[in-house]
């Protein structure tokens, strides 16, 4: 049987092990994660009132679908409400998640000079017609489209 010298044998090894450097990254790992989820989402007031928006809009189609009854929703330049369809006229909903909603501040809707605008979906879900709603605010505007089959996207922002 042959020997070999191994001048590290016996004595006290210098360095780290692999698994030591695995801890060390993956405590690194970690704290980096809970730093970056820290950070604020920088979503502006206008990103997250659209991306409401078109959240909740899209909701109530499905929800019209479900109770197979007309729902709609009517939008002014400070905010929204959402309707329902009850013995053969229009009411308000004030149940979450379709309770009346105000822009944030600075957010406004671009609405004609017909007043405000009202998108109703049928109980199947389908829309009472296509629309496009613009909100703007902080330099911004963001475009929400109601598709004709009842799609709630948001669209491109324009500057």
């Amino acid at each position: 049987m042959i020997r070999q010298n191994n001048p590290i044998s016996g004595h006290d090894a210098a360095g780290f092990t692999l698994v030591e450097l695995m801890v060390v990254l993956l405590i690194i790992g970690l704290m980096a994660s809970v730093a970056i989820l820290s950070f604020p989402s920088g979503n502006s007031a206008l990103q997250e009132d659209a991306q409401r928006f078109a959240a909740r809009t899209a909701a109530l189609r499905d929800n019209a679908i479900l109770q197979s009854r007309p729902m709609a929703v009517q939008v002014t330049p400070s905010g929204y409400s959402f309707l329902e369809r009850r013995k053969g006229s229009w009411s308000v909903i004030e149940d979450k998640p379709f309770v009346s909603t105000n822009w944030s501040g600075g957010v406004r809707a671009k609405i004609g000079e017909n007043g405000p605008m009202m998108i109703s979906f049928e109980s199947t879900g389908l829309p009472s017609d296509q629309a496009e709603l613009v909100l703007q605010g902080e330099g911004q505007s963001r475009n929400i489209l109601i598709a004709p089959m009842g799609d709630v996207k948001l669209a491109g922002s324009a500057q």
